[in-house]
């Protein structure tokens, strides 16, 4: 006879329950936005166990107070994981800093998104005859250069991703104000994918 499938949706679940049962904080699976609230009740709810259920009753009892009490915890973490990720952004590594792009832009811009601003005005320009042209065409349809700077942008995305995931339904639940910190990396997160699919994009024919 073979034995019942194993749901390992619903032993998460019912784990992080637990843990909240027994210290009164928020499951990860939730502030890390694998699940909302809505999902467990919407979803998984009649498949929680009937103990679960009283759990995610009490839970959902006290989650905004339990959020609204901790917002300002929240945007200070916040502030200082999106800062961190600013800080150590993989679009901001030496291998993307060229001073002849560097040098026609403000100290602190992003090297790849100072590329992408080069790379559309060349394109609408190109000239045969200039050195610059030539080289930061050669530069940027070199297909391992591409393959890095790609990877660069998909990382950064990756990890902005997380952040508003992780904060902008707890946060937003119980406050109409974005915080910048999130309304800074969503326009981010956009600019990275667009850059991502023009350097994707790009051969030696767009130039010509």
């Amino acid at each position: 006879m073979k034995g019942k499938v194993i749901d390992f949706e619903i032993l998460r679940i019912q784990s992080e329950l637990e843990v909240y049962e027994q210290t009164g904080t928020l499951p990860h699976t939730i502030l890390d936005g694998v699940y909302s609230l809505e999902d467990i009740f919407t979803i998984y709810y009649d498949r929680l166990s009937s103990r679960h259920q009283e759990i995610a009753k009490d839970l959902k009892q006290n989650y905004a107070v339990t959020v609204e009490n901790c917002i300002t915890s929240l945007r200070i973490t916040l502030k200082k994981e999106y800062t961190h990720i600013m800080n150590d952004l993989a679009t901001e590594h030496e291998s993307f800093r060229f001073g002849r792009v560097l040098s026609r832009y403000r100290p602190a811009m992003n090297p790849v998104r100072a590329l992408y601003y080069e790379v559309r005005e060349v394109k609408r320009n190109f000239s045969s005859e200039n050195d610059y042209h030539v080289w930061l065409t050669e530069l940027i349809t070199d297909k391992a250069f591409r393959n890095i700077l790609e990877d660069a942008l998909m990382k950064d995305i990756l990890r902005l991703e997380k952040i508003i995931a992780r904060y902008y339904i707890p946060i937003m639940k119980v406050s109409k104000r974005l915080p910048l910190e999130l309304f800074h990396a969503k326009q981010t997160i956009s600019d990275f994918r667009h850059y991502a699919g023009v350097f994707i994009e790009i051969d030696g024919h767009v130039f010509e």
